[in-house]
């Protein structure tokens, strides 16, 4: 096993982006990497992200209880949808949930189970929060 040491810094100045960059080696900035089967998990929650070979979904839990969530396409070209679970992250599968578009700043709409993001740009991203309804 490989460990992963970065940090993500999400902004929107031109565009969205995210950027990584050396983190302060703290235990909720740790990630590991399993070169096996490419699966990465949180060192402090040993919590897995969804990781494709270029399709990323990342996540944490925000104080209010919702989820922020950026969907990442790392592919060198073309443009791809991006699925979130709520299994994912940590939301029961049979509940629905307000999805919100951090950086239109407008409300997607309510799902049930999964939101799938419209086709993303070869290294583009878009930042989500995800909030339960029930």
């Amino acid at each position: 096993m490989k460990v992963v040491l970065f940090s993500l810094d999400a902004y929107n100045f031109t565009g969205p982006r995210v950027d990584a960059f050396t983190c302060n080696k703290g235990d909720n900035q740790v990630w590991i990497w399993s070169s096996t089967d490419g699966i990465v998990q949180s060192k402090q929650t040993g919590e897995c992200l969804t990781l494709q070979p270029h399709l990323e979904v990342w996540a944490g839990e925000l104080a209010d209880g919702s989820a922020a969530v950026v969907l990442l396409n790392r592919g060198d070209s073309g443009s791809e949808p991006i699925t979130v679970k709520w299994s994912d992250i940590g939301f029961p599968v049979d509940h629905s949930a307000v999805v919100r578009d951090l950086w239109a700043r407008k409300d997607i709409g309510t799902f049930i189970g999964n939101y799938t993001s419209p086709n993303i740009d070869a290294h583009a991203s878009m930042m989500l929060k995800i909030t339960l309804t029930q």
